[in-house]
C-alpha cells in the first residue's frame, strides 16, 4: 500500500499543530508527539507484507526510511531525534551451530526485546539479516536520554531466557538530528559507522557518532581501494624475523610477517592495513601469499644448506573460517615439499576466546596434518588453564607488552614466570615477543623462557638479508652471552632439533 500523496500528510499534520513556542521546557513539544502519531497512523496503513520482515514483523527498512523522513520533517523546528543502529554481532556463529532455527530464534528474542523496551512513540525496523535500527525522540546532550538509549542496549543484551540459549551479542552506535546531521540517509549512515566503531572496540554501550568516523571510513575505502591494486601488483611482500633459542643461542626457526610498500605512500605499517583486509576480505590472499612465499623460501634455504627448523606464518580468523582451510594447507606443503613438522602457525588468543569451537576443530586438523601451533599474544585475554589443556598446542608466545621493561619490574617479571610455568606444565614451549633490551633477555633467561625474537637480534628482513644473518650469527652469539659448541659451529647456529 502506498503512502498517501504528500500534500494530504502535511495537510493532517498542519492541522494538528501547534506553536513550538507553547511547548513546555520539561519535554518535547506537542509539535513532535503529534507528528509522531502521524507516523504510527501511517505504519497501521502499511499492510501490504511488502512493508513487513517476515521473521519479525518489524517494518522493513523501506518502511522505516519513509516513516523517518515524515518524523524528521514534522520536528525540523525544535524536535530532535536519536537513530540506534544495532549489529547482532552472533548471528552467524548461532547459524553454524544450530541452523536456521538457532539463528531464527536469536532474531525473534532480539526483535522481541526491541518491542518491550521501546514506547509507542519509537520506530523500529529490521534492517538486514543482523541488523535492527530504531528512531526514537532524544537528544545528544540530554543525560536523561542517553540512558533511555543505554537501557535498550541492556535489554538486547539480556534476551536469554535460559542458559541454553545464547546471549546476544551487540554492538550499538547513535547519531542525532539535527546535532550530527538534516539528513535521514546520513543520519542511519553515522549511526552504522558508530556501530562499526562500538564492534571494533567491544563496547558494552551505544557509541555516539563523532564527524572523525567518517573521515576514517573514507580513509579505510582508499586504502581498501589501493590494497586490491597492491595485491594485483606485488607491492606486498614478505620479511622475517629469527627466533633464538634463550638458553643455547640456537635459532630455532623464523618468523615469515608481510609487508606492504605502497609507491606513493611508502612503507604501511600491518596496524594500518591489516584491520581493514580483514574487514573488507582481503586478509585470507595475504595469508596464502605470506605462507607461499615462506614455504618457497624454507625450500631454497635447504638447498643453500640452511635448514631452519620451523617456519612460522600468522592466521587469521578470517582464514580459519574457510572450509577449504586444511586443504590449502596441504596442497602448498606438497607443492613446495616441505615437512609438515617444519611449518607452524601462530593463531591470536582473541580468536580462541571469540570462537572456541572454531579455534578447537582447526586446531586439531592442522595436528592432523603435522602442523605445529602457536598460541599468539597470550596474556591479552582470558583464556583459561583447563581451556589450553583440552587443545594440542606447540607454543606459548608471550605478548610484547609484558616483555616491554621486564628486568626492571617484579610484577611483570612473576607474571611472565607463571607464564613459562603454566606453558610446562602443558608441555608447550614459551617464547618472548619484542626482545629490545639485554636487561629483558636476562630476565628471560632468568625465568627460563626457552625462546624469544625481537630487535635486540635482529629487525625483519627481506630473504636475502637473513640469509647474512645465518651467516654472521655464529660469530654474534657471544655477544650475547651465549657459548656456541663445536656442533653450532657446523650449523650455523641452527637447531637440529625442537
Amino acid at each position: 500500500m502506498e503512502l498517501r500523496a504528500r500534500d494530504s500528510e502535511r495537510q493532517r499534520s498542519s492541522s494538528l499543530r501547534l506553536d513550538s513556542r507553547k511547548a513546555g521546557p520539561a519535554g518535547p513539544s506537542l509539535e513532535l508527539l503529534t507528528a509522531v502519531e502521524f507516523v504510527d497512523s501511517e505504519l497501521q496503513m502499511l499492510g501490504n507484507a511488502q512493508h513487513y520482515d517476515s521473521q519479525t514483523g518489524l517494518p522493513n527498512f523501506e518502511s522505516f526510511r519513509k516513516l523517518l523522513g515524515i518524523l524528521l520533517q514534522d520536528g525540523a523546528d525544535d524536535g530532535e531525534v536519536a537513530v540506534i543502529w544495532i549489529d547482532l554481532l552472533n548471528l552467524r556463529r548461532e547459524f553454524s551451530l544450530h541452523g536456521w532455527t538457532g539463528a531464527e530464534s536469536l532474531v525473534r528474542r532480539v526483535a522481541n526485546a526491541l518491542r518491550s523496551s521501546a514506547d509507542d512513540k519509537t520506530l523500529l525496523c529490521r534492517f538486514s539479516g543482523r541488523c535492527f535500527v530504531v528512531a526514537m525522540q532524544a537528544g545528544k546532550l540530554a543525560r536523561r536520554d542517553r540512558r533511555r538509549i543505554q537501557a535498550i542496549v541492556e535489554a538486547l543484551k539480556n534476551a536469554h531466557p535460559s542458559f541454553q540459549q545464547a546471549e546476544p551479542q551487540i554492538a550499538a552506535g547513535v547519531a542525532f538530528y539535527p546535532a550530527d546531521t538534516r539528513s535521514a540517509e546520513d543520519l542511519v549512515r553515522f549511526a552504522s559507522l558508530a556501530a562499526t566503531r562500538a564492534s571494533y572496540l567491544k563496547s558494552h554501550a551505544a557509541i555516539p557518532f563523532h564527524s572523525s568516523m567518517n573521515s576514517l571510513i573514507m580513509q579505510d575505502h582508499q586504502v581498501e581501494v589501493e590494497m586490491e591494486y597492491g595485491l594485483e601488483r606485488s607491492q606486498f611482500t614478505t620479511v622475517y624475523q629469527p627466533k633464538i633459542g634463550l638458553l643455547d643461542g640456537s635459532i630455532l626457526g623464523v618468523e615469515a610477517l608481510t609487508r606492504w610498500n605502497h609507491p606513493a605512500w611508502g612503507p604501511v605499517t600491518p596496524g594500518e592495513f591489516i584491520p581493514v583486509a580483514e574487514r573488507c576480505g582481503f586478509i585470507h590472499r595475504i595469508f596464502e601469499s605470506t605462507m607461499r612465499n615462506a614455504l618457497r623460501d624454507a625450500r631454497m634455504w635447504c638447498k643453500q644448506g640452511y635448514l631452519l627448523p620451523i617456519v612460522t606464518v600468522n592466521v587469521s580468523a578470517n582464514s580459519l573460517r574457510r572450509r577449504d582451510f586444511a586443504g590449502t594447507v596441504r596442497r602448498m606443503l606438497r607443492e613446495w615439499q616441505i615437512e609438515p613438522t617444519r611449518l607452524e602457525f601462530e593463531i591470536t588468543e582473541s580468536v580462541m576466546f571469540d570462537d572456541e569451537e572454531l579455534f578447537a576443530s582447526r586446531v586439531r586438523q592442522l595436528k592432523q596434518i603435522g602442523v605445529r601451533v602457536a598460541i599468539d599474544d597470550f596474556g591479552t585475554r582470558y583464556t583459561g588453564f583447563n581451556q589450553l589443556r583440552q587443545l594440542p598446542l606447540d607454543v606459548m608466545k608471550i605478548d610484547r607488552c609484558f616483555v616491554h621493561g621486564i628486568g626492571r619490574c617484579r610484577d611483570t617479571l612473576s607474571l611472565c614466570h607463571t607464564i613459562v610455568a603454566m606453558a610446562r606444565r602443558l608441555g608447550m614451549r614459551t617464547v618472548a615477543e619484542g626482545i629490545e633490551e639485554p636487561e629483558e633477555l636476562e630476565a628471560l633467561r632468568r625465568i627460563e623462557c626457552e625462546a624469544g625474537q625481537g630487535y635486540l637480534f635482529q629487525r625483519p628482513v627481506p630473504a636475502a638479508e637473513l640469509e647474512t644473518f645465518l651467516r654472521e650469527w655464529p660469530g654474534r652469539m657471544a655477544g650475547f652471552g651465549f657459548e656456541m659448541a663445536g656442533e653450532a659451529k657446523e650449523t650455523h647456529g641452527l637447531a637440529r632439533s625442537v
